[in-house]
């Protein structure tokens, strides 16, 4: 484990009057990532989540396999249009890497330069949301996290795309 210290992979989802977007990203310092990125972004985030590792390695390669395997779905680098169609890859992806059902010939397409990634699909992992909370000026930044299963994550996420 790394010093005691968490390390992050985050989904931001965010609206504008037409759509639903999500981020996917990583960090080691939630908190000030998550206040950096809506400073740039013109729209309020809607729902934060994350999942946790104490090792670093395990997000940077949890972080890039997302990318790659959700990759036709992005519409700009890290940020995705929700749809259902994307939470269900999105679901699907996770329970796959969670189960570690990667199959011989799924690892063997991988890029002779991957890394930490590959480390991800060889072998069966327990990720699990949490509801991140960005505290108010007011308030301090503690247990902000909140346990969640995949289906309340997509069930929240759902009924952000079905009320946009």
């Amino acid at each position: 484990m790394d010093d005691n210290r968490k390390h992050y992979v985050y989904l931001i989802a965010c609206r504008n009057e037409s759509s639903v977007y999500i981020k996917i990203g990583r960090s080691s310092s939630l908190v000030s990532r998550i206040r950096n990125i809506q400073t740039g972004c013109p729209m309020a985030f809607v729902k934060t989540f994350c999942i946790t590792s104490g090792y670093r390695e395990e997000v940077m390669g949890l972080e890039k396999l997302l990318h790659m395997q959700l990759k036709k779905r992005s519409e700009r680098g890290e940020w995705y249009v929700a749809s259902a169609e994307f939470l269900r890859a999105l679901i699907r992806l996770l329970r796959k890497i969670n189960n570690g059902n990667f199959t011989y010939e799924e690892i063997e397409q991988m890029p002779d330069f991957c890394g930490h990634e590959l480390e991800i699909m060889m072998h069966r992992h327990d990720f699990k949301f949490y509801r991140f909370r960005l505290a108010s000026s007011k308030e301090k930044q503690q247990n902000m996290l909140e346990k969640v299963s995949n289906a309340q994550v997509v069930r929240e996420l759902n009924e952000l795309i079905a009320n946009g």
